[in-house]
């Protein structure tokens, strides 16, 4: 039983690693979920008549389970009581239907066999709980030591609230996390082994009491047979069931559901069910007085912590999973980020012109097209000789120049220096061009950021092209996009560079461009000769994965 229960723990965790998120969404557009009765609130829901689409028809979830059921109570609990066989072992197991009510609340009836055990470490004088113990015990030197084995049948009925599928910040999760309560019958016989085969008690005063306590209980374990011949007491005056005795009971408790496929999850839940019985573990005095015995203060509560796998049940062209793992924000959420269906109004806003300024605010409502306007749609006129740009042939003339003619253009003679610029310009020269055209790329080694002596060679030979070319800068342009190490790599690469060229050669770090995480060749740097302007510092995005101090 351990071995199972190791495994299924283990199964239900290694599934948490193994799949990504898988969230509850659905289209409230599409009827194909919706039941009959329920067609004519869709339809007005389509038709924004109202505000709130039907609920979707969704699926049960049938559900088997396997735990460690638990008596806490008098006596303490044992995972292996007497004998060798299975119902020597605590455990139970069974089998539950739920079906969800709404997104939030939902109803679970489950049937269960619980198997549970007792053994206690310590001697006491204490023969009021049954008669028999009393006639076989009380001339015992050695006293006795309680044990009891209880088998139970737990039918439930309980109502789940789950906590987190109602998400306003995030997407609904693979996690539903609930807590229940209810009602549980709780059906129970209790039995002790008082006797050895041979009808004789056992001789509990060779146990070695001062050993620690589980060495206490494998003797006690070697010495009992588990036969569990006598019967508990019970309360005579509560309902029972053949040999069974029945306890209406409280139950409470809370568990977890691991959604590891669009039909099927795991579950870990934990139930405590109140009895509201002293007589569950065989123990229900706590007093050695035979005279005036004295009950025990508490009840006797059942602990059940279990696993579970549970399978949705429907067809899922006409049923969605069960609503608690939906969250129905995530459409109201998409509509207000992509409305499909909200009924927005039609905006008309005339703009004759075409200018960009609507007419109620455009104080020159014709301006030609195509003519660049300022924010109350009049044309711009930059240089203010009266001439719109549209028309004006010299766009900054000087006031000194002023009166212009119709185009535009002012009457000053042109200086000499413009025609030279003029024939500059026509010849594709100018001092703002950069003559660097080709440069080699600079090649690192697997995760390193050191320059070998080939790189450094090859930054030479480009410290001297930029010493040449003074009009000119250089883009230093690292590749590695894919993740964080990749992005802190490149930006490494790219500093050592330029380091390297400030440093070592020189070059001043206005004239460098600092570039990374580019997509590319992760291992090569890119060097470019340019005149464009750019940043020569970039501080270093993930500090904490940074090679180059």
């Amino acid at each position: 039983m351990r071995k199972v229960f190791t495994l299924l723990t283990a199964l239900f965790f290694l599934t948490f690693h193994s799949f990504s998120q898988l969230g509850g969404t659905h289209n409230y557009l599409d009827t194909s979920y919706i039941a009959p009765r329920n067609l004519a609130q869709q339809s007005d829901f389509l038709n924004n008549n109202s505000s709130f689409p039907a609920k979707p028809r969704d699926m049960w979830q049938l559900g088997v389970f396997v735990g460690l059921p638990y008596v806490d109570g008098d006596c303490p609990m044992a995972f292996k009581g007497a004998g060798s066989e299975l119902s020597s072992y605590a455990w139970g197991g069974g089998i539950s239907i739920r079906k969800a009510m709404g997104y939030v609340v939902s109803i679970k009836a489950s049937l269960a066999y619980y198997n549970m055990q007792g053994l206690d470490y310590q001697r006491n004088r204490n023969f009021n709980n049954h008669p028999f113990v009393q006639q076989n015990y009380l001339t015992q030197t050695g006293g006795y030591i309680h044990n009891f084995h209880t088998t139970a049948i737990v039918p439930s009925l309980e109502a789940l609230v789950s906590l987190n599928n109602i998400m306003f910040h995030n997407r609904q999760g693979r996690w539903n996390t609930y807590l229940l309560a209810g009602y549980t019958a709780f059906a129970y016989e209790t039995k002790m082994d008082v006797v050895d085969a041979n009808g004789a008690p056992y001789p509990f005063q060779t146990i070695n009491s001062s050993a620690p306590r589980t060495e206490i209980r494998d003797q006690l374990r070697a010495m009992l047979d588990g036969s569990y011949e006598t019967v508990a007491l019970t309360n005579d005056r509560r309902p029972s069931l053949g040999n069974y005795n029945l306890r209406h009971s409280f139950s409470a408790g809370f568990g977890a559901e691991y959604r590891i496929a669009k039909k099927t999850s795991l579950g870990l839940e934990y139930k405590r069910i109140m009895t509201r019985d002293d007589y569950v573990d065989g123990w229900f005095r706590q007093s050695g007085d035979l005279v005036n015995p004295v009950f025990t203060s508490e009840w006797d509560n059942i602990g059940f912590l279990s696993l579970s796998v549970n399978q949705n049940l429907g067809n899922s062209k006409r049923r969605i999973p069960p609503l608690w793992w939906m969250n129905p924000l995530e459409f109201a959420y998409s509509e207000l980020n992509n409305p499909k269906h909200m009924k927005l109004p039609k905006v008309k806003l005339d703009d004759a012109d075409g200018d960009g300024v609507t007419d109620q605010f455009d104080l020159e409502p014709n301006t030609p097209p195509g003519a660049p306007v300022d924010t109350h749609g009049v044309s711009k006129d930059t240089d203010g000789d009266g001439v719109p740009d549209y028309r004006d042939k010299e766009l900054l003339t000087l006031q000194n120049c002023f009166p212009v003619d119709e185009d535009g253009v002012g009457n000053c003679p042109e200086p000499e220096c413009c025609k030279e610029l003029r024939e500059i310009i026509k010849t594709g020269g100018g001092p703002s061009d950069c003559k660097i055209t080709d440069l080699p790329s600079v090649q690192f080694n697997g995760s390193s950021v050191k320059l070998t002596r080939e790189a450094q060679s090859i930054l030479n030979g480009v410290a001297s092209q930029l010493k040449a070319n003074p009009t000119c800068k250089v883009k230093v342009s690292g590749h590695g996009a894919s993740n964080k190490a990749a992005q802190q790599l490149s930006w490494d690469r790219v500093s050592a560079i330029i380091r390297y060229l400030v440093e070592r050669q020189g070059i001043s770090n206005t004239r460098i461009i600092f570039e990374y995480g580019t997509e590319g060749d992760p291992n090569t740097v890119d060097l470019m000769g340019t005149t464009e302007e750019g940043p020569n510092t970039v501080p270093a995005p993930h500090p904490n994965l940074q090679k180059l101090k």
